[in-house]
């Protein structure tokens, strides 16, 4: 009975959540940026803990608004975060329905990097009754959008391929939740890291040595020839 009870506590406060956007740019450090974009119908504004998740250590807010349209309350939100682990610690959700997940970011062999994300809906643990009474109540489902901005060479992703531009290096994955109850998606993908600028400056100053040793070589070596036929006809 508790845990039904939690269950729909959690679950009530998800479907309050009609549509939740988010674009985040990380940096080669672990470093980045989040840009948020969250609808939710309720009576109330929670500026609080907006303020409260912005004094995490590690997170630095840059702007925040929120206003109403109709019974929804719109929250646009912008911070930094100094590392990945900064970034997971403002998720402190305690039930199973948790949009905001966590991220893993690994470095591997040979300039390799591999990124992970998950997020849930649901328990994981099949109740037909409370699936049933959440798909009578709700009308409209939420959708959520993720945005990755990265300055890596994305080199694999379990997005959608019309969702990925390997120019830009973004990653978009899009989530219709009538389809992850009880469930949970992975967000994945691989890099390669290019390698840094003062590698191919020096490959080209090594490159101006080279043709400038041989050019001397060949200056010196034609010299010498002409060295040398003086001598024999003199």
């Amino acid at each position: 009975m508790k845990r039904l009870a939690i269950s729909i506590l959690a679950m009530i406060l998800l479907f309050g959540c009609v549509h939740y956007q988010e674009e985040l740019w990380l940096h080669r450090d672990g470093s980045g940026k989040a840009k948020l974009r969250l609808i939710n119908r309720s009576p109330y504004e929670n500026t609080e803990e907006i303020l409260r998740k912005a004094d995490l250590p590690g997170i630095s807010l840059e702007s925040y608004n929120v206003s109403r349209q109709g019974p929804d309350v719109i929250y646009d939100i912008v911070f930094k975060f100094n590392n990945i682990e900064a970034f997971n610690n403002v998720n402190d959700q305690l039930g199973a329905a948790d949009f905001w997940g966590k991220i893993t970011l690994n470095k591997e062999h040979g300039r390799r990097i591999t990124f992970k994300r998950r997020i849930a809906l649901g328990s994981q643990e099949n109740d037909d009754e409370l699936e049933s009474f959440f798909s009578q109540i709700q009308g409209e489902y939420p959708t959520w959008s993720y945005k990755l901005h990265v300055p890596w060479k994305i080199t694999n992703s379990n997005a959608a391929p019309e969702n990925v531009d390997i120019k830009g290096k973004t990653i978009t994955w899009n989530y219709n939740t009538a389809k992850m109850w009880n469930n949970y998606e992975y967000m994945s993908a691989e890099f390669r890291k290019e390698l840094p600028w003062f590698v191919f400056v020096i490959a080209f100053i090594s490159l101006i040595l080279i043709v400038f040793v041989m050019f001397w070589l060949f200056r010196i070596s034609k010299k010498s020839h002409l060295i040398d036929r003086v001598k024999h006809h003199s």
